[in-house]
């Protein structure tokens, strides 16, 4: 008995043909396989179907168990609705909320880029990590960048994701612990003139002469539009490259500058006899319907021409006058404003802060992905990182900030509140909880969009998994042809 058994085990290790039993897999793995190569042969599981040995899918300190299932291929790369079959007999592998891949098309486009430049740069797909909002499955690709891939754009990105959300969750204390009310952010876009920002590509220090620009322009210009616009505070970017061909110089500042403000209060004084200081919200203009924005017609004019009368001091002052409009209405200054008075308006800072702080790289990625026969990045781009610069009491957010906790929690892109996470799971074990339908979330200048994967989106994701021997264990069906 125990040889036919053997024989048995040795026959189905020869029929799988199964990556994960090539030589260095461990032993428990190796029989995980022949237990499901097995299983096969005995139930007679037809050949268009897979095996899936579930390896206790971990949900924080509790474990969903081990189970065996079949799911129908109707095609190479689509899994069909599967019957259910539960992790215990409380639970169900398929739910009715919607399970959604964020950003799958950036995935897929900034994971593994095109031209020549990103090679041996590519980045793998590792698994997903598992979150819950209330009303969605929320599934962010974890990826893994071989040691020396410095220059893959969707891990520029994941880092700058990061970032964007300490900013955002600190800025979300601060507010709270201040009570701030009807809080807005003005979100403008400084351009410099085409002419100029070309002569700053090829300046050796042109980046730190746009920042002294700037600077002289927040404290003289900027503050002093009316007596309601001293002290307050930015979040700045210097964006030096033009989006749709991020190899053309195209310099322009974007700056959100909360409606609130330090002012001194002298009717309170401290311990020693000092005067105190607080928030004030700062006045926005009402407009004939009620709606109110950062400037009137009159002061957003006066915006403009301060701001051109600055580029003109400077274009004087290195001799290139001539690269400057002679009137402040060829100038180009962008207005708009985010309430952060409901989630959407919250998620909407987040998208805005995540757009001003991406890397060139993730630009020139998509612009290169179709113009593969494109130069390399220019020496002006290359080494610039687009670090954020703040201004006013946002340099102090941290420590202005009044029983502020670091909280991990990662917070929802539809509606800006913490999630709960609930595992890391693997492609296929992604698969097998949805039923084969999975979505996407995308935003487009902060709008979200909903999408659905279809079979090429499913073999591609397939095609870019970095396999490791903890993953949720798949087997792969066995052709009967051999």
């Amino acid at each position: 008995m125990e040889k036919f058994i053997l024989a048995i085990l040795f026959f189905a290790w020869k029929r799988m043909a199964c990556p994960g039993v090539a030589r260095g897999r461990s032993p428990l793995l190796v029989l995980c396989g022949l237990l499901c190569g097995a299983w096969r042969l005995f139930c007679h599981v037809p050949s268009h179907s897979k095996v899936v040995l579930v390896l206790s899918l971990r949900t924080g300190e509790k474990e969903q168990g081990v189970g065996v299932k079949v799911v129908t291929i109707a095609a190479p790369g689509y899994v069909q609705t599967p019957p259910l079959y539960p992790y215990s007999p409380n639970e169900s592998l398929v739910e009715v909320k919607p399970y959604e891949i964020v950003g799958f098309w950036k995935l897929r486009e900034l994971l593994r880029p095109k031209h020549p430049y990103f090679k041996d740069n590519e980045g793998y797909l590792r698994d997903f990590s598992f979150h819950d909002d209330g009303d969605n499955f929320f599934c962010y690709p974890r990826v893994k960048i071989p040691y020396g891939a410095g220059r893959n754009p969707y891990r520029k990105r994941q880092l700058r994701a990061k970032h964007t959300a300490r900013t955002i969750k600190k800025l979300l204390a601060f507010k709270d612990s201040w009570h701030m009310d009807n809080f807005k952010v003005a979100v403008t876009v400084l351009t410099f003139p085409g002419e100029l920002s070309e002569w700053l590509s090829k300046q050796s220090g042109g980046t730190a002469m746009t920042w002294r620009l700037f600077k002289r322009f927040w404290a003289e210009d900027y503050s002093t539009l009316d007596d309601d616009s001293s002290d307050q505070a930015a979040y700045v970017n210097l964006h030096k490259w033009k989006t749709e061909e991020p190899v053309l110089p195209h310099f322009h500042f974007h700056v959100l500058v909360p409606n609130y403000r330090v002012v001194e209060v002298s009717e309170v004084q401290d311990e020693d006899g000092n005067n105190t200081y607080e928030f004030k919200r700062k006045s926005w203009h009402k407009q004939r319907g009620g709606r109110e924005v950062p400037f009137s017609d009159g002061v957003l004019q006066e915006l403009k021409k301060r701001w051109h009368s600055r580029l003109v001091k400077f274009a004087t002052r290195h001799g290139i006058r001539a690269m400057v409009p002679a009137s402040w209405e060829g100038i180009d200054v962008f207005v708009d404003y985010v309430s952060w008075d409901n989630d959407v308006g919250k998620a909407r800072l987040m998208n805005k802060l995540n757009y001003q702080s991406r890397h060139w790289i993730e630009d020139y990625a998509t612009f290169s992905n179709k113009h593969t026969d494109c130069v390399n990045p220019p020496s002006w781009l290359e080494g610039y990182s687009n670090a954020t610069r703040t201004f006013g009491w946002w340099r102090h957010l941290t420590s202005l900030t009044i029983g502020a906790k670091e909280e991990k929690q990662t917070l929802s892109p539809i509606n800006g509140k913490p999630m709960e996470y609930k595992s890391t799971i693997s492609l296929d074990g992604l698969l097998m909880v949805s039923g084969g339908t999975v979505g996407t979330l995308e935003f487009f200048r902060g709008v979200p969009l909903l999408g659905q994967l279809c079979t090429g989106d499913f073999d591609w994701l397939r095609s870019v998994r970095w396999r490791d021997p903890w993953e949720v264990w798949s087997v792969p069906a066995v052709n009967d042809d051999g």
